[in-house]
């Protein structure tokens, strides 16, 4: 038994966790001197499995154009960054499978605020909702009554600083260049520091 796993498990040749390759003819954009930015097609490796360290390893793998879109081995091996920029490629790709358009501005902000915390943050009630926002904001995406009922259980407040509280109230986001706002003022460019009672003074609070 132990000779028969050792037959079916062992790595002959080839990269570990590399099941199959296969092979693709695709269009790429290269940079001539004389010409600029042009698109050619030549051979690429697709592969089945993934073993991102070992691939960008090997002598005949060109490291600087290797991908994958294994977001969670990405950020293991080359860090948030990039998993940032292969969770955009991937959205890019699945959106316009079918020739529909979406801005690029809308996907980088969604990929911005998965990764800016430095980890991958799940757009759920379990990742986006944990972050450190009012009850409004966060009642507007998921678990609505519970999260409502915890904010008048508990007193909590909601200082309207985002778009989607101000836009519930009926009032002006903070997002124009003549909001008046006493957390962006000339003395604090100067002195870029906050207090700590910033909150209460900026007159913009909203108790549920």
């Amino acid at each position: 038994m132990s000779l028969l796993r050792i037959l079916t498990e062992m790595a002959l040749r080839g990269i570990p966790d590399i099941n199959k390759v296969f092979i693709k003819y695709g269009k790429v954009n290269k940079f001539e001197d004389n010409v600029g930015f042009k698109a050619d097609n030549e051979w690429m490796l697709d592969t089945e499995g993934v073993n991102l360290l070992a691939v960008m390893c090997h002598e005949d793998v060109d490291a600087t154009r290797t991908t994958s879109n294994h977001l969670i081995e990405v950020i293991e091996v080359l860090g948030i960054e990039a998993v940032r920029r292969a969770l955009l490629d991937e959205l890019r790709v699945v959106i316009s499978f079918d020739g529909s358009y979406v801005n690029y501005r809308h996907l980088a902000i969604l990929c911005d605020t998965m990764t800016y915390r430095g980890h991958l943050m799940a757009i759920t009630r379990h990742g986006i909702n944990r972050n450190d926002t009012g009850p409004l904001m966060r009642c507007s995406f998921e678990e609505t009554v519970d999260i409502l009922l915890d904010a008048a259980v508990y007193a909590e407040s909601d200082y309207l600083r985002g778009v989607t509280e101000n836009i519930m109230l009926g009032r002006l986001a903070p997002i124009v260049v003549d909001y008046e706002s006493d957390s962006m003022g000339v003395k604090m460019v100067d002195s870029p520091t906050r207090s700590a009672d910033c909150n209460s003074e900026s007159g913009h609070n909203f108790a549920i």
